[in-house]
């Protein structure tokens, strides 16, 4: 993070917001709930910002309501925003809510895997730009165990999963 960093909170939410030479980075950890106001935060960001959703491990139907308008008036006014690190709760709601994603581009996202051979279930980080073909074809490659090294699998359905990614 740079020098300009800052920090706040929002009821159970923990907010980053820093300068880079990409643009804004917003960092989200925590629940996004009835507390969670991010318009707030609309005069933080400038016209390019990228949000690390990698924290957020919960989001209630008021706090998709608040994303929702939080997103829609950062892609109304013009902003770039691009999704880093989308927690699969994250991935769960752009999968149900179409809204929870528009005018967003998905850098990566977490998916869940499990191991084949020492049966650890691990959150792992995908790069989209890396697999994009295999993605939007339905396929998620194996991914090694960092308990074993053996090869874990996604520990989900594809066509749902990804639906997020059309």
């Amino acid at each position: 993070m740079s020098a300009a960093a800052t920090n706040q909170s929002l009821g159970r939410l923990e907010i980053g917001v820093s300068r880079t030479p990409d643009g804004d980075v917003l960092t989200l950890k925590g629940q996004l709930d009835d507390q969670a106001t991010l318009s707030e935060l609309l005069d933080q960001i400038g016209t390019h910002v990228i949000i690390d959703l990698g924290g957020i491990r919960f989001i209630n139907s008021v706090g998709v309501r608040e994303w929702i308008v939080f997103l829609g008036a950062l892609v109304e006014r013009g902003t770039r925003v691009v999704l880093r690190r989308c927690s699969e709760p994250m991935v769960h709601q752009m999968n149900m809510v179409v809204e929870a994603g528009a005018g967003a581009q998905v850098e990566s996202f977490f998916a869940p895997f499990v191991c084949s051979g020492c049966g650890s279930e691990q959150s792992v980080a995908i790069q989209v730009a890396l697999i994009k073909d295999q993605l939007l074809a339905r396929t998620v490659p194996p991914q090694p165990c960092p308990d074993c090294g053996d090869s874990m699998r996604f520990d989900d359905f594809p066509n749902r999963y990804l639906l997020f990614l059309e």
